[in-house]
């Protein structure tokens, strides 16, 4: 049996619900999954607030828009873009300072001299510089503009730097970038590969501060919400709220006790804990 949380016993009406995409919400191939799909439709239909909170830039999330009927908040790009996905349009942004993240940047390949990097932008598509364009899997959307990393920065306003290291996994690459960040600039990771892979944001920048500012547009309290994740980006999330839920196959981190597991992403788990927790209490 799953050992709940305090904080999961509270019987107060859930009225918002947080989930991460990948690893949570969507099915291992990155489909959605008919029974989490069907649940929040009825929440949404309920008046419950919907939130998805994803690593992924707004280029990217349009594998929800079978959901942009229901006018889900999206946070994006690890909380530095707040993105309405039904009007196709950004509300809010964090950008990241060119000087701090050239500063940064220089000092890790100091320390780790296989790093390369990636741009996402506010509104321009993305860019690589000619190392991680070498990179990328066969099959992914190739990047906009390659060119250096200076030059990326200069594109347009940057929200969030991709680093990547042949050499190092992503955990290791993880600690040394934080090491040398301070707090210039917000270090996380959402997978785990061969290749270490960071993301890169402003100071201040979390899934947990965007989704405080939502909550508090739709005047919902964080005890009142629930949320679900399944990596170390998802933490201040999940501690935020009152209903925090990690998935069956999350990072081993997040799998220590702190909190209830939901089930694996790939059986619909995130829709079956919303039914039996939000649905079945209306």
């Amino acid at each position: 049996m799953t050992e709940r949380s305090p904080r999961a016993a509270d019987d107060r009406p859930v009225r918002a619900i947080a989930t991460d995409l990948d690893g949570t919400f969507l099915k291992s191939a990155g489909e959605l999954h008919p029974r989490s799909v069907g649940a929040f439709r009825r929440a949404a239909q309920a008046g419950v607030g919907i939130v998805f909170a994803t690593g992924r830039p707004p280029r990217w999330v349009d594998v929800l828009d079978p959901l942009a009927d229901i006018e889900p908040v999206v946070i994006s790009t690890n909380g530095a873009v707040l993105y309405d996905l039904a009007r196709r349009r950004v509300l809010d942004h964090h950008d990241l300072d060119v000087t701090d993240t050239l500063d940064f940047a220089a000092e890790l390949a100091a320390r780790v001299p296989d790093v390369c990097f990636a741009v996402e932008y506010v509104h321009a598509e993305w860019g690589t510089d000619p190392r991680y364009e070498t990179l990328l899997a066969e099959g992914r959307v190739r990047p906009a503009s390659i060119a250096p990393l200076d030059e990326l920065l200069g594109i347009d306003a940057a929200v969030k730097v991709l680093v990547i290291s042949p050499g190092t996994n992503t955990e290791a690459l993880a600690d040394t970038a934080r090491d040398i960040a301070g707090d210039r600039i917000t270090v996380t990771f959402s997978m785990m590969r061969e290749q270490g892979l960071i993301e890169c944001s402003a100071p201040g920048v979390s899934k947990a501060a965007m989704l405080t500012d939502v909550l508090a547009r739709m005047g919902v309290d964080p005890s009142e919400a629930m949320a679900f994740g399944d990596m170390p980006n998802d933490v201040d999330m999940l501690d935020l709220v009152g209903r925090p839920y990690v998935m069956a196959n999350a990072h081993l981190s997040l799998r220590d006790g702190r909190y209830p597991i939901a089930g694996a992403n790939t059986e619909g788990a995130v829709g079956a804990v919303v039914e039996r927790e939000v649905l079945d209490r209306l």
